[in-house]
């Protein structure tokens, strides 16, 4: 049925390149073809230092991100601080927030996460307990969001690991926190794989527009959202802590290196929402 009449039909939107060349391949389909990447909606946006301030202070009050508060001390929130003058600014040596949603599933394997910040730990313990000229690694606060059925097996498994660099949280927001959460967030890390190597995650569409970076994992069309511009890529937990490095590194430096180019990236992403984005994907009928 479907196979009949979308062969025959006018007109049709995908949502990546690599279903519409596969709708053309294995199932003959004609007429005018358009692919309608996602994008996030116009309220997904980057927050200001004082909005990071006040989200902050109100969601360290949540138990369920108790871990995170230790991180955070006297005039101090998880990112921001309030100066002798009583103005709010991010702070120097701040932690490295880092954000995952998921609805823990054995779709995406967050043992390769949970391995991945391992190693980062132990990389970052050691440099700053360093004597010598080392360059030191900021601390990393982890906020993975989502419900789901392996939820509490994952939790088990953070409760025993020993980490002194590295406070790992797991939290389920409300719809109007989410956006918020990603608009403070340094750095987005999805698990997401396609099981049909056709579609996107929209959690990353999410993220960047947010004017979040990204690291994903890697699978076939995931170069369609996740670009050198914007965000990399990883298939193991060695590559996904070797990016994790390089970023914190290249944030703590303040200087125009690889952090900062990815952040413009996704800030240039989030410069067209959906609305925006279906538009221009209706004039080209």
């Amino acid at each position: 049925f479907e196979r009949f009449f979308g062969a025959n039909a006018y007109a049709h939107l995908c949502v990546t390149d690599a279903m519409a060349a596969d709708l053309q391949r294995s199932w003959g389909i004609r007429g005018q073809l358009v692919v309608l990447h996602d994008k996030a909606p116009r309220h997904f946006r980057r927050l200001g230092v004082e909005e990071i301030h006040q989200l902050w202070k109100r969601l360290l009050s949540d138990s369920q991100l108790e871990p995170l508060r230790q991180l955070s001390a006297g005039n101090e929130s998880l990112l921001t601080c309030r100066s002798s003058d009583g103005t709010i600014e991010m702070r120097k040596y701040r932690p490295m927030l880092i954000v995952s949603s998921t609805s823990w599933t054995a779709d995406e394997d967050f043992s390769i996460l949970l391995s991945a910040l391992k190693l980062y730990d132990v990389k970052a313990a050691s440099r700053n307990a360093c004597s010598g000229d080392c360059v030191t690694l900021p601390p990393l606060a982890v906020l993975i969001t989502g419900k789901g059925p392996l939820r509490e097996h994952y939790e088990q498994e953070i409760s025993q690991m020993e980490l002194q660099q590295v406070r790992i949280a797991t939290a389920w927001l409300s719809a109007e926190d989410y956006p918020l959460l990603l608009g403070s967030a340094d750095l987005g890390v999805s698990m997401h794989t396609s099981s049909s190597g056709l579609d996107l995650p929209m959690k990353v569409v999410d993220m960047l527009g947010c004017g979040t970076p990204v690291c994903a994992f890697r699978f076939s069309c995931i170069n369609e959202l996740v670009t050198e511009a914007n965000g990399l890529v990883f298939d193991s937990a060695e590559e996904l802590a070797q990016h994790v490095q390089d970023l914190a590194e290249s944030q703590l430096s303040e200087s125009d290196g690889i952090y900062q180019q990815l952040f413009e990236g996704a800030a240039a992403f989030r410069s067209i929402d959906w609305e925006t984005n279906y538009k221009r994907a209706l004039e080209l009928f």
